[in-house]
C-alpha cells in the first residue's frame, strides 16, 4: 500500500476510540494485542509485508497520574536499541509536566527486523488512543542509537503522523530519492543529541546539518559535554520536548 494510503488509514484510525479494561488506566504497564485485533482483517493487510496480521506485540506503556481525558494527551512513541521499551525512571515526571503518554514496543531492538519496528512505530498511537484522548498535533517519534535511525527514517516517512521527533545518539538523512520531502517536513521539528564522548556524535552533527541544508529549518542539535554513547538526562529531554512543543505555539 502506498505511504499516503496507509497515513489516510491511520489518521481515520485515530479519530476512534473503544473502551475496555485499560482505558484511562494511568501508571506503568503492558498492552498486548496483535495487529489483526487492533485494526481488522482489511485494514491489517496493509502490514502483512512488515509484521503477521495474528503475532503478539506487547508495548511499554507510561501514563502521568496527572492524565485528564479533558486535556488531550500528547504521544511520545519510542524505539530502543534493545528489545525494551520501558521508559527510564528519571523521565517519568516529564511525561507528567508535558502531559505525554509514552509508548515503545517490546522486541524492537537491533537485532529486530526494519519492517517489524516499523509496524510497531507506526501502530503504537493507535494503542494509546484505543485507551486515551490524544492531541494528534503532539504525536512525537524518539529512539536511540539504532533505534534513534530508525526513528529517523520512520519519522520523515510518516511526517503527517509524527510531528517532531529527537534523535538520540544515531540518526541517517533521507538522501537524494525524495526532494520534496523537506517541504512535508518544513512545520515539524526534530532535535538531533549527542555527547562529546559519544562516538556517533559527528555522525548525528552531520545528519543535521544535512537537515538544515535541505531546508527543514526547524532542527536543533544538542550536544552534552562529556556524556557517552547513552540516553540524555531528564533536562536534556526536557530541552527537546520543549522544543517539538514550539511548533504547537508559532
Amino acid at each position: 500500500m502506498k505511504q499516503w494510503m496507509i497515513i489516510s488509514l491511520l489518521a481515520s484510525l485515530l479519530s476512534v476510540a473503544s473502551a475496555d479494561d485499560n482505558t484511562n488506566r494511568t501508571g506503568e504497564y503492558t498492552a498486548s494485542s496483535t495487529i489483526l485485533e487492533l485494526m481488522g482483517e482489511e485494514q491489517a493487510r496493509s502490514f502483512e509485508d512488515k509484521v503477521a496480521m495474528n503475532a503478539p506485540v506487547s508495548w511499554e506503556i507510561y501514563v502521568p497520574e496527572n492524565y485528564d481525558p479533558a486535556k488531550p494527551a500528547g504521544v511520545l512513541v519510542f524505539i530502543n536499541s534493545k528489545d525494551s521499551g520501558k521508559i527510564l525512571n528519571e523521565w517519568k515526571d516529564l511525561m507528567a509536566k508535558h502531559n505525554l503518554i509514552w509508548i515503545g514496543a517490546n522486541k524492537s531492538g537491533n537485532d529486530s527486523s526494519i519492517p517489524q519496528r516499523v509496524a510497531y512505530a507506526i501502530l503504537a498511537p493507535k494503542v494509546i488512543n484505543t485507551h486515551y484522548t490524544i492531541n494528534t498535533e503532539r504525536v512525537y517519534l524518539s529512539g536511540f542509537s539504532g533505534g534513534g535511525r530508525m526513528a529517523s527514517m520512520v519519522a520523515t516517512e510518516y511526517n503527517r503522523i509524527f510531528k517532531g521527533a529527537i534523535y538520540n545518539s544515531g540518526a541517517n538523512f533521507w538522501g537524494e530519492s525524495v526532494l520534496t520531502r523537506y517541504q512535508e517536513m518544513s512545520n515539524n521539528r526534530y532535535v538531533f543529541v549527542a555527547g562529546t564522548e559519544d562516538f556517533n556524535m559527528e555522525d548525528t552533527k552531520q545528519v543535521y546539518n544535512d537537515y538544515l541544508d535541505a531546508g527543514v529549518k526547524y532542527s536543533k542539535l544538542i550536544i552534552v559535554p562529556n556524556m557517552p554513547h547513552k540516553r540524555p538526562g531528564a533536562d536534556i529531554l526536557d530541552t527537546a520536548i520543549n522544543y517539538l512543543d514550539s511548533r504547537a505555539t508559532e
